[in-house]
């Protein structure tokens, strides 16, 4: 690295400059003005990002008047990844924080059981949709059976979105203002899937208890309800990052509330409208 007076930085030299160079060559006519450089007060992650996406050995680091502080190394990058890697990793399971295996009963049980709690919320949204739908559900007892798919399928789908977005997030590749460009793209991707699916849950419910109109429902549903699930993986993140709030920490509770909520909803109502045809 290439400083000007009071250590400011200006430039980088590569070995390969210094070795194939006249002898008689100043630094500043074989420097590369471009540098790559983060500041010290950024995240490590930021570095990271940076050192990944310009493949650098080194990076510099500099003070808000542009002067060389120290460097980073791609050893330090390995360890910098690691870290970050196994952070996402907990918190996309509602955990903040790492926690080592001899760590005391009650901090283990402070980051998780709010968390929980939350959940506990939101799996009551689920409850309140059910308890609406008892009538029908009552006098259609083969609707049940298909509850686990038709949230289950959809949650996976929501889950596959999800840790799509918030892994693009965290490597910088998306920033919280992207918009419809990336809903559409997921949204398709749900309509291919739910036909998919939808298609072939509806084949079964067919064959496995010969009522064609429940064979339509369960379909139906699950392709609605996947469309919906692509939407909640993309809408929810995004919202999170806008709000300054961790996606990978809060959105795989919410978006899991989503899929189920809806999923039942949208089932349900179905049946309901077709309740004649299913009796």
């Amino acid at each position: 690295f290439v400083v000007a007076q009071y250590e400011r930085l200006v430039g980088v030299v590569s070995l390969r400059k210094l070795v194939i160079s006249p002898s008689s060559a100043r630094v500043e006519e074989i420097m590369d003005p471009d540098i790559v450089y983060v500041r010290a007060d950024a995240d490590q992650e930021e570095a990271a990002r940076l050192m990944s996406r310009y493949s650098l050995m080194a990076l510099p680091v500099v003070d808000d008047d542009g002067r060389l502080l120290g460097l980073i190394t791609h050893d330090d990058l390995v360890t910098v990844l690691d870290v970050e890697a196994t952070e996402d990793i907990y918190r996309l399971g509602g955990v903040s924080e790492e926690q080592p295996a001899d760590v005391p009963f009650h901090v283990a049980l402070r980051p998780r059981l709010p968390w929980l709690v939350l959940n506990l919320g939101t799996a009551m949204i689920s409850v309140a949709v059910l308890s609406t739908f008892e009538s029908t559900i009552a006098q259609v007892a083969a609707l049940a059976a298909f509850f686990p798919v038709v949230t289950g399928v959809s949650g996976s789908a929501g889950t596959q979105t999800l840790t799509v977005i918030v892994r693009r997030l965290a490597l910088g590749e998306l920033s919280s203002r992207v918009g419809f460009p990336l809903l559409s793209r997921e949204v398709v991707i749900g309509l291919a899937n739910g036909l998919t699916i939808g298609g072939l849950i509806a084949l079964i419910a067919l064959v496995w208890k010969g009522m064609p109109a429940l064979g339509l429902v369960v379909g139906g549903a699950t392709l609605l309800n996947m469309l919906g699930a692509g939407t909640a993986g993309v809408v929810v993140p995004l919202g999170m990052r806008r709000l300054g709030v961790d996606p990978a920490l809060a959105s795989p509770i919410l978006v899991t509330a989503a899929t189920d909520a809806l999923g039942y909803l949208i089932y349900l109502s179905l049946a309901t409208l077709t309740l004649r045809i299913l009796l």
